[in-house]
């Protein structure tokens, strides 16, 4: 019995300190799609001076899954200090460490999207910026120029994001 009172402890005391203190979000304009990503649907992994932030749009992480597409914005890169502010210019951007990709439209319960696009590495238009970080949560914006594999451009602009690192 002590024993199954200490893992149900340790099982509360685990979930308590992976629970979210501030909602997140994700806003952007990609091309005509006005993208809008809810807290369920946001990830912020930290590790080391890199970070991963991806996002879906609001609702994909509900169950059962939506019958509507889900779009995906991912932004991988390096230059992450925890707890600190950081600005990524287009020269940033440009080295290879350094990736955003958008999945259009990708279809319910898995399947291929619409349109992939990736960084157009040369645009002067590409700016990742934390603004405010208050312990684990981030604030900023980013604006983007992708492209897709038949050259068609998107831009990414007027972008915000308010998340945390909800790592263990």
């Amino acid at each position: 019995m002590k024993r199954l009172l200490t893992c149900l402890a340790f099982a509360a005391l685990a979930t308590l300190s992976a629970r979210a203190d501030e909602p997140q979000s994700m806003t952007a304009q990609v091309g005509d799609i006005a993208f809008e990503s809810g807290d369920a649907e946001i990830t912020l992994v930290p590790i080391g001076d890199k970070f991963s932030l991806s996002a879906s749009t609001r609702g994909a992480a509900a169950w059962p899954p939506p019958k509507t597409r889900v779009d995906r914005l991912s932004i991988v890169c390096d230059g992450f200090v925890d707890g600190k502010p950081l600005v990524l210019d287009h020269k940033a951007f440009e080295r290879s460490t350094c990736d955003v990709r958008f999945e259009k439209g990708t279809r319910p319960m898995g399947g291929s999207p619409e349109a992939e696009y990736r960084l157009d590495k040369d645009s002067a238009e590409n700016r990742f910026e934390i603004t405010r970080a208050n312990g684990k949560v981030y604030e900023g914006t980013f604006s983007f120029r992708l492209k897709d594999d038949r050259g068609g451009a998107a831009a990414v602009a007027n972008g915000r994001f308010k998340v945390e690192d909800r790592q263990l």
